[in-house]
This record gives structure tokens, sequence and C-alpha cells, in this order.
């Protein structure tokens, strides 16, 4: 490239900070001087002076840098940061309430403290980390997240009916691969672009493969968090026409696929006679089963009625206080430990922030330029919102009992931490939402330049 290309180029980039976008912009600005260049010596002049009157006609490189410089600055999403701050902090003041019980659902607040620093600091790095190197690593996310899985399932500890591994004594949930799945798939989804309807089945059946293993840990609320954000991101990506190919027959046989899943869920529960009590325990809120399967809905519902508008009930229920007449309030039923220990106004409070949460989830997700991002922050956003959707629904017994935990306010290390995860993934494409492309496999850049020469007058677009 010429020296003098090269020293207006420098010039201008040196007043932009984020250093990911200089050579974008080198190769767009070099573009627009060599056009320029050839319209000029089609006039009649000679080639240094037509380069002389390109780079002038340019115009002054300070103010050119100092406007690409204001364009171009990472952006962070202080609406999630606060919310997720504010659902934290009440998660907080019931864990240490909740350590000062003394009964055996007492909580360690020292542990709890770690869990939540380490969550925040795996926010943070994500935050600056640029996911767009993720992409590329979508395989061995996959491979490392059933061979984790496996190991669990055969060699891992038992407790309550679930596998676990064991590190030192310490037992650890397989729930981190789920951060590692949704990468995966959304890396699977960048790849698939124009490969029509194989690729849409290819990666249904590596959807599919990664959910067996979870299925037979057992952990059935992990994978139906990960089937629900799964879907959602193949349906997105089909109705956005990523794969190519027929767009219709595509969406008819997603369809046909999760009416088949359906009847057979169906089938399993009518041939089941455990789950169909659990069902009619459900729609009778437990009075049909008040001493088996709906003690705990019945249960829910006496300590919501006996909670106060504000501070803790000192009613009781059978002659217990909340810590020995409610099981699960510092994990599925936490909720209820908040409405029973810190009034309804927190209660609500706290439900409307999760609320405002998800909304500002999913805008933010729906902005996100970069498909490969907005998938990626799409099975972020989908996996922690049927979470908190579903943790509030079971606590007010507008679902099925299942073990379920509240994002950023129930006790477990592992769950926190996968959380803060998530967030800080939807932070981190949200970062670099003006630094990188639309779509960086298919860039047009006839239709997308920021800088055109129109009637020999120099147009910079910012928009």
């Amino acid at each position: 490239m010429n020296k003098k290309i090269e020293t207006f180029l420098d010039d201008v980039c040196v007043h932009v900070r984020c250093k990911t976008v200089h050579r974008d912009i080198r190769d767009e600005l070099a573009n627009h001087i060599y056009e320029l260049k050839a319209e000029y010596e089609s006039e009649g002049y000679d080639e240094k002076k037509a380069l002389d009157m390109a780079i002038s006609a340019m115009g002054n490189c300070d103010e050119i840098g100092e406007r690409l410089n204001k364009q171009h600055k990472p952006e962070t999403e202080w609406s999630l940061i606060g919310l997720t701050a504010i659902i934290a902090v009440i998660g907080g003041i019931i864990m240490y309430t909740s350590s000062r019980l003394e009964s055996i659902q007492s909580v360690s607040f020292e542990k709890y403290l770690i869990y939540a620093l380490i969550g925040t600091g795996v926010m943070v790095g994500l935050y600056f980390f640029d996911y767009t190197k993720l992409k590329k690593a979508a395989l061995p996310f996959y491979l490392i997240s059933l061979l984790l899985m496996l190991i669990a399932l055969f060699s891992g500890a038992e407790f309550n009916g679930r596998r676990f591994f064991a590190i030192g004594g310490i037992l650890i949930s397989s729930e981190f691969v789920t951060v590692f799945l949704l990468i995966a798939l959304a890396g699977f989804i960048e790849k698939g672009r124009g490969k029509g309807g194989i690729a849409v089945a290819g990666i249904l059946l590596l959807a599919l493969v990664s959910v067996i293993p979870i299925l037979a840990l057992p952990n059935r609320s992990m994978a139906l968090f990960l089937i629900t954000s799964y879907a959602l991101l193949i349906v997105s990506a089909v109705i956005k026409n990523h794969f190519g190919g027929y767009r219709k027959i595509q969406l008819t046989s997603l369809g046909c696929i999760g009416a088949l899943f359906m009847f057979f869920i169906t089938c399993s529960i009518i041939t089941d006679p455990n789950r169909l009590e659990r069902i009619k325990s459900f729609t009778t809120r437990g009075q049909s089963d008040p001493l088996g399967g709906g003690w705990q809905q019945m249960m829910a519902d006496k300590w919501l009625a006996a909670s106060n508008l504000f501070g803790k009930t000192t009613e009781t229920v059978y002659g217990y206080g909340i810590d020995k007449g409610m099981p699960g309030i510092t994990a599925d039923y936490v909720l209820i430990n908040i409405i029973a220990t810190l009034g309804w106004v927190v209660g609500i409070a706290l439900v409307l922030a999760i609320t405002v949460l998800i909304g500002r989830m999913l805008v933010t997700t729906k902005k996100i330029k970069n498909d490969y991002g907005f998938y990626l922050s799409l099975g972020a956003c989908t996996n922690l919102s049927v979470k908190f959707i579903t943790s509030v629904l079971v606590n007010f017994n507008l679902f099925p009992p299942m073990s379920v935990s509240l994002p950023f306010v129930s006790y477990g290390g592992i769950g926190y931490i996968v959380s803060m995860a998530l967030v800080g993934i939807i932070l981190s494409v949200w970062r670099r939402n003006n630094l990188i492309g639309a779509s960086q496999s298919t860039v047009v850049r006839s239709k997308s330049r920021f800088i055109e020469f129109v009637d020999g007058k120099l147009i910079i677009n910012f928009k």
C-alpha cells in the first residue's frame, strides 16, 4: 500500500481506541481512496496528483478519526447489570437470614459469598472476552460436554438419585455444561448457514444426542431448559432463513417433530400412574394427595397465606416455623422463603425485577446485529428466562413441582455461576454490537458502507 495512504490511515486510526475495528476501518477507507483516485485519473490527472486529490477529498483525518471513535465505542447494557445486582442482593439477604436458622435447612453464608464472588468474576471475565472466538470452538465444547457428562454418569457419586462429579469429597452438579452446550449449538447454527435442510437435521441430531446423558443422570429440569433453548434457537434460525432452502418445509418439519415430542410426553404421563397422580395433585393444588406428593403444594399455599405485607410473619403452620414447616426454602421454594421472611412487598418487587430483566434481555438480544452473537445471546436469554419463569410459577403453585432454582437467589454454587455466566455472555455480545459486522461470512459492502463518495462529496454514514 502507498505510504501516503498508510500515513493517512494511521492518523485516522490513532483516534479510534477500539483496535478491533482498525482493520475494517483501514480497508474501507483505503478502498474509497483508490476509488477516488481512479475517478480523478479518468478525468485526466496523473497518478500522483490523483492520489493527493483523493486523500485530500477524504477530509481531515483527525475529525474522521474522532467521529469513528464515537461510533465504535464498546457498549455496556447497564440495565442488565443493575437488575441482576438487585436480584442478587435480595438473594444475598435471604441467604444471610437462612444461615441463621436453627434447623437442617440452615446454609453457609460464607460459601454462598465465595460462589457469588466466583460467579461475578466469571460474568466480568466474559463481558471483556471477545465472544467471536467461541465460534470456532463449537465442536470441542460439544465433545467436552458429552465426555464430562459420561464421566459423571459412570464414575460420579450418587446423591438423592442423581449423579454428580466428585472432587475431593465435594459433589459438583453437571449444570455447568449448559453454557458449553449453548455455545456449541450457536456455533453449529452459524456453520450451517446456507446449507439447507441437511444442516437443520444435523443440528437437531446433535441437540438430541446432548440431551440423552442429561436425562440419564437424571436431571430432567436441566434437560427441559436446554430443549426449550434449543428449540427457540433452531426455529429462530429457520424463520430468519439462515439455512437457506425451503423455509416452509423446514418449519413444517420442525412443527411435526414438536408435535411428536409432545405426543410421547403425553403418552409417558398417561401410562404412568405416579405421573398421573402428580398431575392430579397439581390441578387440585395438593388437595387430592395432602400427605404425599401434594404436601409441598399445600404447605406453599399455607405459607403464602400466612405471610405479611411487610416483614417476617410470626405465624406458624401446624406449629412449625418456615424453616421446619416448608421444604426447599433455600432452593426450589426460595421465593416463598422471601415472602414469609421479608414480606409480600419484597417478594412482589423481586418478581417485578425478574420480569423487567427478562424483558431487557429480550430487547437487547433482538438488537444484536451479528448473527452468531444473536444466536449466542438468544440461547443464554432463553435458558435464564425459562428458569426464572418456571421457578416463580412453581413457588405460586402455577406449575407442577419440580427441582428448579431461582437464578441469583437460590443457594447453590454451580447454578449461581452458570446464571452469571449466561448474563456475561449477553453483555459480551452487546458490548461488541457496534464493533462487529451484521454478518461476518456474507458482508455486502455496497449496501452497508459507512463512507460513500457521491457527486464529488464525501458522505460518512454513522447510523
